[in-house]
């Protein structure tokens, strides 16, 4: 009897976790992914299901996807599908988030949620910028207990 495990469930943040947009005349014109982003995904992506879960609209979503992020997701929830005060992970059955806001992780701690909470340094935050990489070892140390 073959009994294949269930791949986890990783939702990422888009806006300030992935990256973030480029604007030019109130226009969409391309998306600046952090560094070692897709790499990051590629990896996971082979033995996780990625998830997005962003707060932006679906619109919106579906402008940046096709700057570089397009077939990473399984599932894609946007604020149109799933309005919500915080990201309960319960919501999306998934089993971490990957988020840049402590937001989620403190609302999550009410719940005994909290270590399934991945907060990472914003793109663009000083802390990305003295270590550009620092969100993907964050992110190994948490899902596998092991810097890359």
């Amino acid at each position: 009897m073959n009994l294949k495990m269930k791949p986890q469930r990783i939702a990422f943040d888009l806006d300030e976790t992935l990256g973030t947009p480029i604007i030019h005349n109130n226009s969409i014109i391309g998306f600046n992914l952090r560094t070692g982003c897709h790499e990051l995904l590629t990896e996971l992506a082979q033995d996780h299901d990625l998830i997005l879960w962003t707060v932006s609209t679906r619109s919106y979503v579906e402008k940046v996807l096709a700057y570089g992020l397009t077939g990473y997701f399984k599932e894609i929830y946007s604020w149109d599908e799933l309005a919500c005060e915080w990201k309960d992970i319960r919501r999306i059955h998934v089993d971490y988030l990957i988020d840049d806001s402590p937001h989620h992780q403190d609302e999550a701690q009410k719940y005994g949620l909290e270590s399934h909470y991945i907060v990472v340094p914003a793109y663009g935050s000083p802390e990305d910028c003295q270590d550009a990489l620092l969100w993907v070892k964050q992110i190994w140390v948490a899902l596998k207990g092991e810097a890359i």
